[in-house]
């Protein structure tokens, strides 16, 4: 049990390290962004956001997830230069077809951006194929090194042509594409991608066990995109792009616990596969899931409790009020992330249909509950729609799971946290006398108690002998 944990603490620390600077740069874009576009502008490029999120599943078939499933267990050579040739061939045919139907479309119904959203598409397809080529031949250090390496040339450019060139959602659109080219050719150099790419390798039978492992997980995909997104084109129809503006920035910081948690979940997910079928796989799951659920709660403690001072200093005064839905966000990410928790257990189980029809149920939920609450409540109507959403997914998967692995839920510690995360929000909601400046210090101290026997180890292997 110990060397299985330290082995995911390991992968965990080394996946921190780059998608914490990859996907903190480019949060830290995101409000950087408010100082040159306006609401509407940030409204738009949302959007555009949105609409790649609904379409990449969709080209890509999701044969990233099939990839890494296939090659983590059979890693000679020959097997990976059949699933890497099978699955690229898949994606080119994908792409191509996806083109002539975007200009198909295009044609009848105009709309901006078209060629860039092509563009963007096809190269970050095949970034994000080679991205899990890498983690399937245990190049960890290369993966984190082209999420580092995408990151910092998108941001360069995109201040380049937000500062220098005021090229607007352009410049973005534009460093967004360049940054997926040359990060996928460093990909194919660093890991000599095309030794593997050969019209001999291709197999007919790979390519239909890969689609037939991959395929139900593309309705999965989309229903994830309809939980956490669709409902910003309803924002768009019935509020406008300035609102879907304030939506985006508010969306953002509890973005950032998804963020960290996708850093764990890297690494989980490869262990959550490999001790499926071991014999205490039950203990193991819910000793790593009593812990996910603490620390979950510590960071969205502190999120919400920092987000109004954040917004003050950091971020253009005209989007100040997207604090007041950060608080339903957070908890919708939270139950998002324990329902993420449960989803691995579908992987080992190679059961995807399960987190397919979770995932569709979840998203017609926000759907309809955001077509019936946004004209009523507005933006609150559409945050509410997605905690519904994420609630239910988590429900649905901590039921019917129990077949699989029967993971020791913590009853007593989640109450108690939530609680905790209740009477914050209602304190950050009466806007007390200095609350932005006093509130960020009561979750410090309450994450140092839940974190005492974290500390206690810290102090005693370091501090300790530091301070002698």
């Amino acid at each position: 049990m110990e060397t299985k944990s330290n082995s995911l603490l390991k992968n965990t620390l080394l996946y921190s390290i780059g998608n914490l600077a990859s996907k903190g740069l480019s949060f830290i874009l995101v409000f950087f962004t408010t100082f040159y576009l306006s609401r509407e502008d940030v409204g738009v490029f949302d959007l555009f956001l949105t609409t790649i999120s609904l379409l990449t599943p969709i080209v890509t078939l999701q044969l990233t997830d099939a990839v890494l499933r296939w090659l983590i267990e059979n890693n000679q050579f020959e097997n990976k230069a059949r699933v890497l040739t099978t699955s690229s061939f898949i994606l080119l045919v994908s792409i191509f077809i996806a083109i002539v139907g975007v200009l198909i479309f295009q044609n009848f119904y105009p709309f901006l951006f078209y060629k860039e959203l092509l563009f963007l598409l096809g190269f970050q397809s095949f970034f994000l194929l080679f991205q899990q080529f890498q983690r399937a031949i245990a190049d960890n250090k290369g993966y984190v090194l082209s999420s580092v390496f995408y990151t910092f040339l998108y941001v360069f450019l995109a201040i380049l042509f937000l500062v220098f060139y005021d090229k607007k959602i352009e410049g973005l659109l534009y460093s967004n594409i360049i940054a997926a080219f040359f990060s996928t050719v460093f990909i194919v150099f660093r890991n000599k991608v095309f030794g593997y790419i050969h019209g001999k390798y291709y197999s007919f039978q790979v390519a239909k066990e890969l689609l037939f492992y991959s395929i139900p997980l593309v309705p999965n995909s989309l229903s994830w995109w309809a939980i956490s997104s669709a409902n910003r084109y309803l924002i768009v129809l019935f509020l406008g792009v300035a609102s879907n503006g304030i939506f985006a920035i508010a969306f953002k910081f509890p973005t950032i616990v998804l963020l960290l948690v996708n850093v764990f979940y890297l690494a989980w997910q490869e262990k959550a596969i490999e001790n499926y079928n071991r014999e205490d796989k039950d203990d193991y799951y819910s000793a790593i899931f009593k812990k996910y659920v603490k620390y979950l709660f510590i960071i969205s403690i502190n999120l919400l409790c920092i987000n109004q001072l954040f917004l003050t200093y950091f971020v253009d005064i005209t989007f100040y009020d997207s604090w007041r839905y950060t608080s339903v966000l957070l908890l919708a990410i939270l139950f998002n992330a324990l329902s993420g928790f449960y989803g691995t257990i579908y992987l080992g189980a190679k059961k995807t249909k399960s987190i397919f029809l979770s995932s569709l149920i979840s998203g017609i939920i926000v759907l309809l509950l955001s077509y019936f609450l946004i004209p009523v409540l507005e933006l609150l109507g559409a945050a509410i729609a997605i905690f519904f959403g994420y609630f239910f997914l988590f429900l649905f998967r901590f039921f019917e799971t129990k077949k699989y692995i029967k993971i020791v839920f913590p009853f007593a510690t989640f109450f108690v946290l939530f609680g905790v995360f209740m009477v914050l929000s209602v304190i950050m909601f009466l806007e007390l006398p200095y609350g932005i400046f006093w509130l960020p210090l009561v979750a410090l101290v309450i994450s140092c108690f839940l974190l005492q026997s974290e500390l206690q180890i810290v102090y005693n292997k370091y501090l300790k002998k530091w301070m002698r």
